[in-house]
């Protein structure tokens, strides 16, 4: 798995270009993003940018609707933006999404006595911290199993596929044991509502060298 440092350093800003325009993501922390992956659907990003106020041209629903858009081309965007901020894959970040939701008493928990801030790192920083928190309370057979999971995709962006997720749960309670019982958490965003969370303004994140 790879993984680009710099999406763990700050809050950054994404643009997203689309039929010739540029739309951008604030800068968001884990808090905002976390649902995102949660829910492994990229047209979730499409949440996470802020209404045309000006008038200036279409919005991002006018655009697909009228066709000048793919739904091809959208979704890509979609997962450049979520692997931008993420700094890997779309899988890789889908899979310890759903690994800490699932996990949450325990992953969670270590997170929030390390002193991990939800609402003010970024998301990249979140999914580092999942990561050693989950390789740090396995056996080196199953951080083996565990790595090959994060490096083998089970999930095709824009497609909603439950089987992916369910692999990936089954693969990862194969290695950790199930989840606790009488504990239910949900990270997943209401379906009409759009996240609370205040964007902090911040410059788009510079391309990649």
């Amino acid at each position: 798995m790879e993984v680009d440092p710099a999406a763990s350093l700050q809050l950054w800003a994404v643009e997203i270009e689309l039929g010739g325009r540029t739309f951008e993501v604030p800068a968001l922390p884990a808090s905002a993003w976390f649902p995102v992956l949660v829910e492994g659907d990229p047209l979730r990003v499409l949440d996470l940018i802020p209404s045309s106020l000006d008038g200036d041209g279409p919005d991002v629903d006018e655009m697909i609707l009228s066709g000048e858009v793919s739904g091809e081309d959208l979704v890509n965007a979609l997962v450049d933006a979520i692997e931008e901020v993420a700094g890997r894959d779309f899988h890789a970040a889908f899979v310890l999404a759903t690994m800490a939701h699932t996990q949450w008493p325990l992953i969670g928990g270590l997170m929030a006595q390390s002193g991990f801030l939800w609402d003010a790192a970024p998301i990249g920083a979140a999914l580092d911290a999942i990561y050693a928190v989950v390789s740090a309370h396995l056996k080196e057979d199953a951080r083996q199993r565990f790595e090959a999971l994060l490096n083998t995709p089970t999930l095709i962006p824009g497609r909603r596929r439950p089987a992916a997720r369910e692999r990936a749960l089954d693969e990862f309670e194969s290695m950790a044991g199930p989840k606790p019982e009488g504990v239910r958490s949900s990270g997943a965003p209401s379906d009409n509502a759009r996240p609370r969370t205040r964007p902090r303004l911040q410059p788009p994140r510079p391309a990649a060298p």
